[in-house]
């Protein structure tokens, strides 16, 4: 099937459908570790969760784009094309997206108390030595980057994009990715930090742009809470 650059055929409706099935695939996952009594990590927990949505949302992908309309990675942003210039562009622009979540989260902070830190933050916070590391290492710098953008600006961005316009586009996704990491209290930094990568998509065209602002953003805050162990 061939469509005109920069539309894609499927449709919100498919994207979300996507979207509450990789949902549903983390909480199954994570009664079924209950159910079994499995005695895990936090930190292993946190990866097989991860993993079951990844591949339940990958698998949506897959269906979407190869099996029903017929189209390969380039309708999700996918290209070699400039990956130089797209790899620094994705660095200077994660740099940009810390900075900019870290001064809303200041200015919310005036109006609302300081949060506990996040379950996952904890995982670093907590370590005892540096292979207690690698768990939320791989999570934070490989797969939610790559996750995460494939779906959010490859998947349901233009599809929201293409139907209600590009500011619904920016507005949907960077709520819904938002919303999907379950704070109340960061969900509008998360929602800027959405809108800045969907940005970052919109104006390269190359979703090696924001898989890579992901990455950085995520790999700093990483690398703060890590250098703030006792242990360092």
């Amino acid at each position: 099937m061939e469509e005109e650059k920069g539309r894609v055929p499927w449709s919100p409706g498919e994207s979300l459908l996507v979207l509450l099935a990789l949902l549903a695939a983390g909480f199954a996952c994570s009664l079924l570790i209950r159910f079994l009594g499995l005695q895990i990590s936090l930190a292993a927990i946190y990866l097989l969760v991860g993993l079951a949505q990844a591949i339940v949302g990958l698998g949506g992908l897959y269906y979407y784009v190869y099996k029903k309309y017929s189209l390969n990675l380039q309708a999700l942003g996918i290209t070699a094309v400039n990956w130089e210039r797209a790899l620094t562009t994705g660095v200077s622009g994660g740099v940009a997206l810390f900075i900019m979540v870290i001064i809303v989260g200041s200015i919310l902070q005036k109006f609302i108390p300081e949060p506990d830190p996040q379950p996952f933050a904890e995982l670093i916070i907590n370590a005892q030595q540096p292979r207690d590391l690698l768990i939320p290492l791989f999570m934070g710098i490989i797969l939610a980057p790559v996750t995460e953008e494939l779906y959010f600006r490859g998947f349901l961005f233009p599809a929201l994009k293409e139907r209600y316009g590009v500011v619904a586009g920016f507005a949907g996704s960077s709520m819904l990715f938002g919303m999907v990491h379950l704070d109340l209290v960061r969900f509008f930094p998360l929602t800027v930090g959405g809108l800045g990568l969907a940005y970052l998509y919109h104006r390269s065209g190359n979703l090696l742009v924001p898989i890579t602002a992901h990455a950085t953003w995520n790999g700093i805050m990483l690398y703060l809470l890590y250098i703030s162990l006792q242990w360092v």
